[in-house]
């Protein structure tokens, strides 16, 4: 059984600080721009993002650990009843006789005991034999601790023997249907059953296929080239500067956002969608801070660029502005942006 735990290296008790601490060192240690294999990296990426989404959210990680403790029971349960497959089963065995512990081949009469070889001379008769003998016998076992004769003693045992084996034969562990009741010495391990869990939670190392989108968020279809989205608002726009998005050295089409991040909550302040191949200028853009975050189409990947400052100095001459360019690149390891979790593309 694998684990959000499992893939961030930490304990099922870890407070959320070492969480956060051990994304971040594992997030730095597998980034693609690390890595020459960036398939590789990616993909470790993708498992560390989700996990972190799990685990930093409270309710989240409640719902993960109600699945391991699930999954730590059905494990259980099967190794209990592949322990009891292998205990040994006493009902199969064949019932002893006689006094002396010594196996009678099955199916075998059993020996009835011999009279006592007596004198020639002091023969009795045939029916003084029988009644000499019940005398005796009825005089053994009125005694206290006389043992039983032997073919007694053979029937004692045999029906001891089948009382054990319609005991086994009835017993079973709670939850066995009636046919395991009926065959006791064959132990099935009970199915585990399917537990039904949210997208987000999912198997740790069970990554969803992304599918490209036909339309927007706003259930309106792409634009035909790059430009501001409709239905979302165009925010700070009451400056000078403005903020080119290059990417012509990507194929791929991007879902785009300039996130002020002046306050505590980020702010997406323009949205607009760059096609692979061209670039798009967004201007009028007020002083501030922010940082670009954009989804590649094509494979759902999120990224953040690094944080900008944009000012604007008044001068006897006028006012001087910037104009910035953020270029995107297709190849791992010339971007210095970073992937980011869903929940961080406001």
């Amino acid at each position: 059984m694998h684990t959000h735990y499992d893939n961030l290296k930490v304990s099922r008790d870890a407070p959320p600080e070492v969480i956060r601490a051990a994304y971040k060192s594992l997030s730095q240690k597998y980034h693609p721009d690390r890595h020459a294999d960036g398939e590789e990296a990616n993909r470790i990426m993708r498992l560390l993002n989700v996990a972190y989404d799990v685990l930093s959210d409270p309710a989240r990680r409640a719902e993960h650990d109600q699945w391991i403790s699930t999954q730590e029971k059905i494990e259980a349960e099967q190794r209990r009843r592949r322990a009891q497959a292998a205990r040994p089963d006493f009902g199969s065995h064949p019932a002893r006789a006689g006094a002396t512990g010594q196996a009678r081949p099955q199916g075998a009469a059993p020996r009835q005991p011999q009279p006592s070889p007596q004198p020639e001379t002091a023969r009795p008769s045939r029916n003084e034999k029988a009644r000499s003998k019940s005398a005796s016998r009825r005089a053994a076992a009125g005694k206290p601790g006389a043992p039983l004769p032997r073919s007694w003693s053979f029937l004692l045992y045999a029906g001891i023997g089948a009382a054990i084996v319609v005991l086994l034969g009835e017993w079973s562990p709670p939850g066995e249907s009636a046919t395991e009741r009926r065959s006791p010495q064959i132990v099935r391990p009970a199915q585990a059953a399917p537990v039904v869990r949210s997208s987000a939670s999912s198997t740790p190392l069970q990554e969803a296929k992304y599918v490209r989108p036909g339309t927007t968020p706003r259930g309106l279809p792409w634009p035909a080239r790059s430009g501001y989205l409709v239905g979302y608002p165009v925010l700070n726009s009451d400056g000078l500067s403005s903020l080119t998005v290059d990417n012509t050295r990507s194929e791929s089409d991007v879902f785009l956002k300039l996130v002020a991040i002046d306050g505590g909550t980020p702010v997406p302040v323009r949205t607009s969608f760059v096609r692979g191949g061209s670039s798009f200028t967004m201007e009028n853009i007020a002083p501030g801070s922010y940082d670009v975050r954009y989804r590649s189409l094509d494979t759902g990947e999120i990224f953040r660029s690094e944080r900008f400052h944009i000012e604007e100095i008044n001068e006897t001459d006028g006012t001087s502005f910037a104009n910035n360019i953020l270029t995107l690149y297709s190849v791992p390891g010339k971007s210095r942006s970073v992937t980011i979790p869903e929940r961080e593309f406001p």
